[in-house]
Parts: C-alpha cells; structure tokens; sequence
C-alpha cells in the first residue's frame, strides 16, 4: 500500500500578500490552483497523492484562511502575479499547472500572464466561460443580483455580521446550493460561518468573474501540454462547451470523460481513493512523451 508522502505548511511574504501554502513530494514542481473558498487542510489527499510524482504546492487564496487580501482586491489577473511571485520565492523558473473548477479561470489567466514559464497543464471540470453555467437563467440573474449588492461594503458588511448567526447561514448555504449551484465535499454552513469579511470578498469576486467570464476573454492558442479531465454528466458546467474550448485552444491535448454525476465528490476523498482510482492517470502523466516527440489530441482508455 501506498504510503502518503508527509505535507509541509509554510508562510511566504509576498510582495502582494503573505500566502499560506502547502509543499509536498519530490519531482518537477507543480502549483495547485485553488478552487473556490478552499483550505489547505481540505485538499492535503490530493496534494499528497500528486506528491508522489511532483512536487506539489498548493495555496490558501489571497483574503482566505492563512493568506492576507490583495490591497487591491481579488481578481483572476491580479493572482497571475501571485502564482509568479510564489514562483520566484520557491526558486522555480518552470512549472506544471493544476486547477479544478473556478481555478480553471485563474489557470488559465495564469497562462496567459505566466507564458513560457509554465511548461504542462492540467484541468479538471474547468470553468472556461460563463456561457457553460448550466443553471436556469433565473437562478443565475438571483446570483448576479447578490453578488451586485455584496460589491457595496454596507451590505457586504452586514452579511458578514451574518455569518454568526446559525439561522441566517443556513439561509445562505441554502441559497448557494440550490440556487447557485455550488457544490464541495466541505460542510458549507461550517465553514460558511468561519468566512472573515475578507474571505467574503473573495467569494464575491470570484463569483462574479464566473458570471462574466468569457472563452474569448480566456482564450490562446496555448502551446503547453494540456490534461483535460471532466464527466460529461457534470451538473453545474456544460460538458460539451467546455470540451470544445479545451480543444480549440490546446493542440497537444490528453481527455479523459468521466461520468460522474456530481460536479465536486459529495464525499472528501482520501489518500487511499486518489490511489485506487486515478493512479493509472498519474502513471500515464509521468511517461508521456513531450510535445517536442509527438503532438496530437488523444483519450486516455
């Protein structure tokens, strides 16, 4: 049996923030990009089980858990900046790229702020454009107009005064998964109610660069080596959308569909689950040839 490689938790000052991340493993290095509201404690199985070919890092958002806000405020472009400031506090001039979900926006913004600084790409159920939200438009028009009202400090404010009080989370975490969508392996009325107002920020942007973001905003071409994963059952991103992007923008592309029927596992996975189900995938990463041999969109059986 596999034995988890053991995680480092490490602070580093930036010039933008103090980002709190994580390193784990030995090999070429790899930034984990976080999806939403995301701690380093909630993806350790992940970061281990990828430990095992890379060295992986993964960071808390700048505004979220152990990481200070951006003086500016979040956005996508801005933790470009981030990601190549960790970067050159690791002493790393190349790197791989993984991002799930909304860090699908942010890896590919740090694409295109990064450029030859990333050498290989991993993307799974990414969000690429607003377009590919499968939520009636009624739903989405009640999260844009939230998020509108969140953007002025005094309402902002009151929510989070808010996020105190059980019955009012509640209201919320209802709000969120039934009406936006959002799905995590985490409790979210228990972390809801550990939101500071500056992790409420965060979310605010983050989820209106969702509701706004377009492929032609996030499009290359790319020349990087691209791993696309995502189940054509997903119920929040529209499988065929996204699909068709990925394959626009990268031509050195490995696919893999999955038919899960959920967007994020309903259940946190383990160390031992990354094992027993996606070791063929991290095998099939570490003896792919480069694109200097080969190029070609292929499925991985």
């Amino acid at each position: 049996m596999s034995v988890p490689p053991p995680v480092s938790i490490h602070q580093a000052e930036l010039s933008a923030t103090s980002l709190r991340y994580a390193a784990c493993g030995d090999g070429p290095p790899l930034i984990i990009v976080p999806a939403t509201i995301s701690l380093i404690e909630d993806w350790a199985p992940m970061i281990q089980f990828l430990g095992q070919h890379y060295r992986a890092y993964f960071f808390e958002m700048p505004g979220h858990g152990g990481s200070s806000p951006l003086e500016e405020g979040f956005s996508s472009v801005r933790l470009s900046g981030v990601i190549g400031d960790l970067a050159d506090h690791l002493g790393v001039n190349d790197f791989a790229l993984l991002g799930f979900s909304f860090g699908g926006i942010l890896t590919l913004r740090a694409l295109q702020g990064l450029g030859e600084r990333v050498n290989k790409v991993g993307l799974l159920s990414p969000c690429v454009s607003n377009r590919a939200l499968t939520r009636p438009p009624i739903d989405r028009a009640l999260v844009s107009a939230l998020v509108s009202t969140l953007g002025f400090s005094i309402p902002r404010n009151a929510v989070a005064r808010l996020l105190g009080n059980e019955s009012a989370v509640r209201v919320l975490s209802w709000f969120m998964q039934e009406i936006g969508g959002f799905e995590s392996p985490t409790d979210i009325r228990e972390r809801l109610m550990g939101f500071s107002p500056s992790t409420l920020d965060v979310l605010v942007a983050q989820v209106r660069e969702v509701l706004t973001v377009t492929e032609e905003d996030l499009a290359g071409p790319y020349p990087q080596p691209c791993f696309f994963g995502m189940s054509r059952l997903d119920p929040l991103l529209e499988y065929d959308r996204t699909g068709r992007f990925v394959h626009e923008n990268f031509g050195d592309l490995v696919v893999e569909t999955f038919d899960w029927e959920y967007h994020a596992p309903p259940e946190p996975l383990t160390f031992e689950d990354y094992v027993r189900d996606y070791t063929p995938l991290l095998d099939a990463d570490r003896v792919r040839v480069s694109r200097d041999a080969a190029r070609g969109i292929y499925t991985l059986s």
